[in-house]
């Protein structure tokens, strides 16, 4: 299983790269309150065929591919016959959506293509608090367009798409995760994934963000988390939930010595934050970060990019956390307790302010 950028499911598939993200659309159809790219959103930012064609040469070198980027993926027309490639190279598949546009014949495409995963960006249990924040959709849609995904594969015997729903957690809606998971169970959604708003551009949307606080709220939060873990194990449903407290990480799950991401016009950078975000707002504060684009795939070749000074001068103080984590680890598992621990080196500057690279 894939474990994706949210937290999805992990491939054991064993190839030079563990995960392509490819953007297949940077436009989207809603206007998300809390959404970090919603400003960068144009009116047609679809991957075309000559740009993805460029990157489908390269896909039988990754194990999984992920069609999510800074929109949404199902208004690109491409989408299916790029899922179709990214299979016949024996990719692992998938992307996140916010459903509003999974009609039948879509569901029905993305069946008989055995994707493999299917995420749910569904941030509220009621109509009310989901149509405040996921501004543009209709709560009933959805729901139905994710029910009926579900009716579809049990007629047809099948146990893929896997089914995921991911709620981000935020000031105004956390109240609603204990019946979320009952909203879950009753779509036929297979995994839950309690998220926090990890990438803030701005000052009001820190505002909104449950993860590194320990004010008088925090204990209400606990105890709703607990109640739907609860409920979530009655269900047999299997729920994720991020770190509340930042704590910094050898390497952030985007893992950049292994996986990479290629956005709609053909740039390929080590995650979707440094492609875009040129500012962000960090342990209340501002900070500027140049986007790190290492090459476009339309003009050179993946092997070209890949091995350029500057992305493997990126790449270099993850390879050494990395390794003093796993040497800490085996002396500690030895009992070896006269070598002492190694300081690990600094993460490149475009990660120290970054909230994924401290499990958030």
């Amino acid at each position: 299983m894939l474990r994706k950028l949210g937290g999805i499911f992990q491939t054991k598939v064993q190839k030079p790269y563990t995960l392509f993200q490819i953007e297949a659309a940077l436009e989207c159809n809603l206007e998300c309150v809390m959404c970090p790219w919603r400003e960068l959103h144009p009116e047609e930012a679809l991957m075309s065929a000559n740009t993805f064609a460029k990157i489908a040469a390269y896909l039988p070198l990754a194990a999984a591919v992920d069609f999510t980027g800074g929109g949404e993926p199902t208004t690109n027309p491409r989408l299916a016959e790029m899922v179709r490639q990214a299979k016949e190279a024996g990719c692992e598949v998938g992307f996140s959506s916010n459903g509003t546009l999974l009609d039948r014949s879509l569901a029905e495409t993305l069946i008989s293509l055995e994707q493999d995963w299917i995420s749910f960006s569904v941030d509220g249990a009621t109509a009310k608090t989901y149509e405040s924040i996921r501004q543009g959709a209709q709560f009933d849609t959805v729901t139905e367009n994710i029910h009926r995904l579900h009716e579809i594969k049990a007629a047809r015997g099948s146990q893929i798409p896997k089914m995921m729903m991911v709620f981000v957690m935020m000031r105004e809606n956390f109240h609603e995760l204990p019946p979320y998971v009952e909203l879950a169970h009753e779509l036929g959604v297979e995994q839950i994934i309690f998220k926090n708003l990890d990438v803030i551009f701005k000052d009001e949307d820190d505002q909104r963000r449950v993860f590194g606080h320990n004010g008088p709220w925090i204990s209400e939060l606990n105890t709703l988390i607990g109640e739907a873990q609860k409920r979530a194990k009655q269900h047999d449903i299997n729920l994720r939930l991020y770190f509340l407290q930042p704590q910094e990480l050898p390497i952030c799950e985007h893992d950049p010595l292994h996986n990479l991401f290629v956005n709609w016009q053909g740039y390929v950078s080590p995650c979707i934050t440094l492609s875009y975000a040129e500012q962000r707002v960090f342990n209340g504060r501002q900070y500027v970060v140049p986007c790190q684009r290492y090459g476009n795939i339309n003009e050179e070749t993946l092997e070209e990019i890949w091995a350029k000074a500057a992305y493997r001068q990126f790449r270099q103080p993850y390879e050494l956390r990395v390794r003093l984590d796993r040497e800490q680890t085996i002396n500690l598992i030895v009992g070896d307790e006269a070598t002492p621990a190694t300081e690990m080196p600094p993460a490149p500057e475009g990660c120290r302010t970054c909230y994924y690279l401290y499990g958030v």
